[in-house]
């Protein structure tokens, strides 16, 4: 997935236009004196111009191609070569600089996971980051925790979650998605609920394809290094929202619930808002209050609130047809009775699977 980066650090040696012009004032026995009169300019900007201080002018090509010949387009095309070298070398030195900002992200996963040339090293990984990134420039990175609203202490590595964030940008473009229509995301809610009794495999497929039929993208990627997100919620455009989920903690009953949650935000809440589970400290009063809400709205759509009587009196050995009754798996139910206090935290593990998925 990372492209190859061998050309970008060959040394250059910057040419200004104005060599070109001292060269044939020196060819023609021509001072700058009768240059600048010939032009119509000052000496003082005909001398700026060959020193490389001053930059050569469409209309100045233009006078140049009368004196000395050589067309207009020749003379903007050195004067552009000239700035494109020096732009190069200060990017050269910029990237230098910014070997260290780079090595503090999790550069072993992400050459790992393809986003980045295992080969990049010293400025050509600086480069090849900020592509992954895709920003122009090392100082145009901001803190995504501080970028969205949560975490005061940052639990979460803030390099790390960001990477994180952007592999489920990159992952998400490649998914088409239906413009977001809330009542048809309803509905493949719904239709969701019954997948949990699938096996992962099976299930997988059927849920972003449905996700996506309602204009949201779903992107399960494990999580990076010291990236503590459970998952995140966010808007890519106003039709199209990304639903990411970590496997941070893969029992089935957790990610569930945590599919839930996330689908939550994107139903009752502004989409100019960035939902990142996991990061609890420090979190603005409202939104603690939207993250109870999606709390409320998951429990509830999975287990309905007027079967919460029956299911916290029953034994283990009724669960597995609780599950049956509701169209649910068992591990959801045994999750919510740990949970709620009535088992044991390892009590019913055997109910609970744990999920895996193949290499993205």
């Amino acid at each position: 997935m990372a492209q190859a980066t061998t050309d970008v650090f060959q040394p250059s040696y910057a040419v200004p236009p104005g060599e070109t012009i001292a060269d044939l004032l020196e060819e023609r026995e021509m001072t700058q004196t009768e240059l600048a009169r010939r032009l119509g300019v000052s000496l003082k900007h005909t001398n700026q111009v060959i020193k490389g201080a001053a930059s050569i002018s469409p209309d100045l090509a233009l006078g140049l191609e009368k004196v000395f010949g050589a067309s207009a387009d020749f003379w903007l095309n050195r004067e552009s070569q000239h700035q494109a070298d020096l732009a190069r070398q200060q990017e050269e030195r910029d990237l230098a600089d910014a070997v260290e900002w780079a090595k503090r992200f999790p550069i072993s996963d992400l050459k790992k996971r393809g986003f980045l040339s295992a080969e990049s090293k010293g400025p050509a990984l600086v480069a090849d980051l900020l592509r992954f990134l895709g920003l122009a420039h090392p100082s145009l990175w901001s803190d995504p925790i501080a970028a969205f609203r949560k975490s005061l202490v940052h639990e979460s590595d803030a390099y790390a979650l960001d990477a994180w964030l952007r592999v489920g940008e990159l992952r998400a473009d490649k998914i088409r998605c239906k413009a977001y229509d809330a009542d048809r995301f309803r509905t493949v809610l719904g239709q969701v609920r019954g997948l949990t009794r699938l096996d992962p495999e099976e299930w997988e497929p059927k849920l972003v394809a449905l996700a996506a039929s309602a204009g949201v993208a779903v992107i399960i990627e494990p999580t990076l290094p010291r990236a503590r997100a459970n998952g995140a919620t966010r808007w890519l455009s106003p039709t199209k929202a990304l639903l990411q989920l970590s496997l941070r903690y893969a029992w089935e009953d957790i990610f569930w619930f945590s599919f839930f949650h996330e689908a939550a935000h994107v139903l009752l809440h502004r989409k100019k808002h960035v939902f990142i589970e996991g990061l609890k400290r420090n979190v603005p009063s409202d939104v603690r209050r939207e993250e109870a809400e999606a709390d409320r709205f998951a429990t509830r759509f999975l287990i309905p609130q007027e079967y919460e009587g029956e299911m916290l009196a029953l034994h283990l050995s009724q669960v597995p047809a609780f599950a049956d009754q509701l169209g649910i798996s068992p591990s959801i139910v045994v999750g919510r009775l740990q949970h709620e206090g009535a088992l044991q935290p390892n009590q019913g593990n055997q109910l609970r699977r744990r999920l895996q998925f193949a290499e993205q």
